[in-house]
């Protein structure tokens, strides 16, 4: 393309200081190919599984499994004493992939023209607001320099940043200003609303969008296909100065079965599948395959902090089942009842270990020193012990008594039914890991039973307070617990106590229609309330949490906010489980063809290996657009 005219020389395409990826298993590759992958999500799942591998939009970088906070299109920053300024300066000489200039003016357009805009949806994200909750004050002095000003510390900035694949899954962020502005009503008067902008906007379905991803959207198809052509002005670069990504092309194939995806893969179609394609049962059908595949299985830890967890609402809308899952003693019933041992062995081959549910064991408030390794065994160990008969004397002693007919009711007689509710399309290992968590649910007298639903309109109901348990997702989330503390504390609507979360997301929210303020409607119930939304009750274990968290956002001293995680912690431990887990940081299983170079072994990990948070995203921080095939020509 250069010698056609087409593209300008690799030199004029970078910036003047390129990123380096900097991970010592790298080693020089070979340009060409295209990488196979496959996806089962449905809907535009063959499109979120290439945002999440690639890392192209965020500011800053996490390294060796979080311990490290490197560069990305940040080249470097600094903040003032107390942590309430921060200044960023970014490479100079960036380029969108449609080779237009990459500026801060495309930071501002995201935050003035969608953010702070009344009339657009997008709102703040952390990394925005000070320790007090306001809005930070953005200004941009030069094309490559942000300046951040806060009313107040906001020593998580620089981790904040690191977080998520940008301008989708994670905040925006950016957003290609020369492009875009076309589809605003502020700079097109033609266009009267945001539907066609929004669209537009996503990189990863709309071929026209620009991004800064290592390969760009080329076509899409929902839930069937996408394919990702290597972005020509790609930012980053190997040590020895070769423009990445090294393989041409992505192809992504949609199934509807995840059973016909594990065919096609142990038929050798599949280059590479994340760490989510498959479980540990399936790994003894994928190592049988490796001679006809050539998709050799590793490894990777997955940092997970509960396994496949259970967790009711803490703000049901039905009154007395509310009353009876906020009682601490009934909730450590239930995780008192569950085998894990059983689980372990039979889901995740007696890896990992087994825990009342937490962050990831990886965090760094449990491994700093001592005290840390205390506290997290405090909290892993608190209601793990299987032990149904304490299970049974508890149920009792709380009034949760068997009846005549067998089962349990409430302490006035009320009977009750113990619900599991997970997705309708789950795959056969959460189903039948929920089955064994209601045979023990049973077996302590409890009146328990799966509930499948399908995911349409399930976030919704469970925002409302309809839904009583969530039964297919866990925690994932670290390195730390402040940089993304939603399930340690309630601050948004999709964990485990989701209308007090919702208060707290709209508490002082500027940017909000006077019907969402958390003074509006106060004589409206709060289930019926828009969006439902519930105060904490004066002295509850959610006000206490609230609390401390609030004193953590101001502290500029790391182990003052590491001994507030720790007060946190000790509220899970004598209130919890709010999250009720199975096993933490099991290995995650995942193929990669035998030609295929650079994806890092767990043996190169400065952890192991760090799949489940997706703040933490995987593969994007191990950098696929290194990857290379030993013999491109034969992958074409």
């Amino acid at each position: 393309m250069v010698a056609d005219g087409k593209l300008p020389a690799v030199a004029e395409r970078l910036p003047t200081n390129p990123y380096v990826v900097p991970h010592a298993w790298v080693k020089p590759g070979k340009y060409g190919g295209v990488m196979q992958w496959t996806n089962s999500w449905g809907g535009d799942g063959v499109a979120t599984i290439a945002q999440e591998s690639m890392y192209g939009h965020s500011p800053l970088r996490w390294l060796k499994d979080g311990l490290e906070i490197g560069p990305g299109l940040v080249e470097s920053w600094e903040s003032n004493d107390d942590a309430s300024e921060w200044t960023l300066h970014f490479r100079e000489g960036l380029k969108w992939s449609d080779g237009k200039p990459w500026t801060t003016a495309d930071i501002m357009y995201w935050w003035e023209d969608l953010v702070i805009n009344e009339e657009h949806s997008d709102v703040p994200p952390d990394e925005a607001r000070s320790g007090k909750g306001s809005l930070a004050k953005f200004t941009a002095p030069d094309e490559s320099t942000l300046v951040m000003t806060f009313d107040a510390p906001a020593p998580l900035t620089a981790d904040r940043l690191a977080m998520w694949v940008n301008a989708l899954i994670g905040p925006r962020w950016m957003a290609p200003r020369h492009y875009l502005e076309q589809f605003h009503p502020t700079y097109n008067t033609a266009v009267k609303d945001f539907v066609d902008h929004d669209l537009k906007m996503k990189w990863n379905i709309n071929p026209d969008c620009p991004t800064m991803t290592g390969w760009k959207c080329v076509s899409y198809q929902e839930g069937t296909a996408s394919a990702y052509d290597r972005n020509p002005y790609y930012w980053c670069v190997s040590k020895e100065g070769d423009q990445l990504p090294y393989i041409d092309k992505i192809n992504i194939t949609g199934f509807q079965d995840a059973e016909v995806e594990k065919i096609n893969i142990q038929a050798g179609k599949v280059d590479y599948t994340h760490p989510w394609g498959f479980g540990l049962t399936d790994v003894a059908a994928m190592k049988a395959a490796e001679g006809t595949s050539k998709a050799i299985v590793r490894f990777w830890d997955s940092g997970s902090g509960s396994g496949q967890a259970f967790f009711f609402s803490y703000d049901l809308k039905e009154p007395k089942m509310r009353e009876l899952v906020r009682q601490p003693k009934f909730r450590q019933a239930l995780s008192l009842s569950v085998n894990r041992d059983e689980v372990r062995k039979n889901f995740y081959f007696n890896t990992g270990e087994n825990t009342t549910g937490t962050f990831s064991p990886k965090a760094i408030e449990y491994n700093y020193n001592d005290e840390a390794k205390k506290r997290y065994a405090e909290w892993r160990d608190s209601y793990v012990a299987y032990d149904p008969e304490k299970a049974k004397s508890i149920l009792d002693e709380i009034g949760v008594k068997v009846g005549a007919d067998g089962v349990r009711a409430m302490a006035d007689g009320t009977p009750f039914k113990v619900e599991a509710v997970y997705s309708a399309n789950a795959g056969k290992d959460v189903i039948s890991q929920n089955e064994l968590m209601i045979r023990d649910f049973k077996a302590i007298g409890l009146d328990a039973t799966l509930l499948p639903l399908p995911p349409e309109g399930r976030d919704e109901k469970w925002q409302a307070g309809e839904l009583q348990s969530n039964a297919d997702w866990g925690i994932g989330d670290g390195p730390n617990h402040l940089v993304y503390p939603q399930w340690l504390v309630p601050l948004e609507a999709t964990r485990w106590s989701p209308l007090q979360g919702k208060f707290y997301e709209l508490r002082g929210t500027e940017k909000v229609d006077a019907n969402l303020k958390e003074i509006a409607e106060p004589d409206v119930d709060p289930w019926e309330r828009k969006p439902p939304r519930l105060a904490a009750e004066p002295g509850s274990v959610v006000e206490k949490l609230w609390t401390i968290y609030d004193q953590s956002k101001v502290e500029p001293d790391a182990l003052k906010r590491m001994a507030l995680v720790w007060d946190m912690m000790k509220l899970h431990v004598s209130d919890g489980p709010f999250v009720q887990g199975s096993i933490a940081n099991y290995k995650k299983a995942f193929v990669v063809k035998d030609t295929l170079m650079n994806v890092p072994m767990d043996t190169d990990l400065a952890l192991g290996g760090f799949t489940d948070p997706w703040i933490h995203p995987t593969p994007a921080v191990y950098d696929p657009e290194s990857w290379f095939f030993s013999d491109p020509d034969n992958h074409v």
